[in-house]
This record gives structure tokens, sequence and C-alpha cells, in this order.
């Protein structure tokens, strides 16, 4: 049984694979989503768009990602 919560498809170009070494790279790999994948990280991330206002504001951004659906006019833009 997995300890992750996540599906990670992990592809490899190498004839020679051991099973150990799948092992550490899939816990490598989530291990460096799980750095991310928290408020914190996803605030860094994103930005909310109001009409004409940016904002940073964790806060703000927390609060406008709870609801299901977005209000009109506010949009969250991926800082990538």
């Amino acid at each position: 049984m997995s300890k992750y919560r996540r599906d990670i498809i992990l592809i490899i170009k190498d004839d020679a694979v051991y099973p150990h070494s799948i092992d550490t790279q899939v816990e490598c790999l989530n291990y460096v989503i799980a750095c991310v994948d928290n408020k914190e990280g996803f605030c860094q991330a994103h930005e909310l768009v109001n009409r004409n206002r940016i904002t940073s504001n964790k806060r703000k951004i927390l609060s406008a990602v709870k609801k299901e659906h977005l209000k009109p006019f506010r949009f969250l833009l991926n800082k990538n």
C-alpha cells in the first residue's frame, strides 16, 4: 500500500532499472511536490485579479479559492 496520496507516472528511458531506484526517485519527487503543495506555496505562485486590481495578499487569495467558483470578474493568475 502506498503511503502517498497522489498518483505519479514515472517514465524511465533506461532498460536496466532496479525497483529500489524507482522507489528512491518516487520518494524524491514526492518530497519536491510536498514542498510546494501547501497553502503558502499556492499563494506564492498565484495572484488574484479583481477587475482592475491585482493582489498577492494571502488572506484574499485563500478566501477566494475556498468557494467552488470565483466571483464574477475575479481571476487567479499563475506567476509561472
